[in-house]
């Protein structure tokens, strides 16, 4: 029994190395991980979109833009400022150039007075080479429609243009060089008034039919001036002038010449104020000209865009004035007063009041 017991006990004890070997074994056999850094996600290259390919602009045949409104109002404004530098250079020499002088002039009684100085100034705002490459720019990369769009219903969308604040100047500035030779004119004319009552052939000279004259005032109001065909040709040929032409000197003092200059007008020290409606109106179009998008399908958009309500009663008041004037005249020297004083000043100050 005791020899039983005794191997029953080294049996156990065999078994439990056997065990405690096993287990050790397997501890040192066992494969733990390697833990690593991670690495960073790749961020993947952003490659910049090509940029959108140059806009072209198609020209109009040049009988077509003569047809267009801009070109229109542009000859109209054209015409009238042909008359009013040829007073300055001329004494009135008889009634019926007295007439003459006033039939002339009725086109500033005509509601197509304010869409004239518009359209010119439009042109003149074309012309302006870095706010012309500023709009086609901005058109290139925002859409042309886009472009276009934005001007018909924002009045103030032509101001963010690059280059818009030298073309602005550049209206303004023949703007004001027109409204001073109005002023000149009428200075002239009104010195004459003066001077005519003292010469014998006009101080007993009494004044011709009065309903005559009134009846040639009156229907400058109702009348559609429209301007030579030569004139329009010569205006429509500038057309835009971008920094790359070669021949935009001599297209802008193309463009002075139909107006009665030499060249464009010096830039003035204007002082800083708020644009008129009108000059909105002259920029917006400028751009809509860069962009090709006044032509006639355009026209009557324009022609209704063109117009100056402010204006238009400013002109009615100065022309039943002129017709008070001539109404009221006993002698024909008169007349030269109120062409002077109605005509011409009162025209002029219409104008300066609405486009400042």
């Amino acid at each position: 029994m005791y020899t039983i017991l005794l191997r029953r006990r080294a049996q156990f004890f065999l078994l439990s190395g056997l065990l405690t070997l096993t287990a050790c074994s397997t501890a040192s056999t066992e494969v733990y991980p390697v833990l690593t850094e991670p690495q960073p996600t790749p961020v993947p290259e952003i490659v910049a979109p090509a940029p959108p390919p140059p806009l072209h602009i198609p020209v109009r045949p040049l009988e077509t833009r003569t047809q267009e409104s801009l070109i229109r109002a542009a000859g109209n404004h054209a015409v009238l400022m042909g008359y009013v530098h040829k007073i300055a250079d001329e004494t009135i020499s008889s009634p019926e150039h007295m007439n003459q002088t006033m039939d002339n002039l009725s086109q500033v009684f005509s509601p197509g007075i304010g869409p004239a100085l518009i359209g010119y100034g439009a042109l003149i705002g074309a012309q302006n080479s870095q706010f012309a490459e500023g709009v086609i720019e901005t058109a290139r990369y925002r859409g042309l429609d886009t472009v276009i769009y934005q001007l018909y219903v924002d009045p103030g969308y032509a101001e963010t243009f690059p280059g818009a604040e030298l073309a602005s100047a550049d209206i303004q500035n023949a703007w004001m060089r027109d409204i001073t030779a109005l002023d000149h004119s009428a200075a002239h004319i009104k010195e004459q008034s003066y001077g005519l009552q003292k010469l014998s052939k006009w101080e007993q000279l009494r004044a011709d039919s009065r309903a005559e004259r009134l009846e040639a005032i009156g229907r400058a109001q109702s009348l559609r001036f429209n301007p030579p065909g030569s004139t329009k040709r010569q205006i429509a040929k500038t057309g835009t002038i971008r920094a790359a032409d070669m021949n935009g000197p001599q297209k802008r003092q193309d463009f002075w010449q139909v107006f009665g200059q030499t060249t464009a007008p010096e830039n003035q020290d204007l002082p800083k104020q708020s644009k008129t409606v009108m000059h909105h109106k002259a920029l917006t179009l400028s751009a809509l000209e860069i962009l090709g998008a006044t032509g006639k399908d355009s026209s009557e958009w324009i022609d209704n865009y063109m117009t100056s309500p402010s204006l238009t009663q400013c002109v009615n008041t100065a022309r039943l004035n002129t017709e008070q004037c001539i109404a009221a005249g006993h002698f024909k020297y008169e007349d030269a007063f109120c062409i002077a004083e109605h005509e011409l000043k009162e025209i002029s100050t219409c104008l300066s009041d609405t486009a400042r």
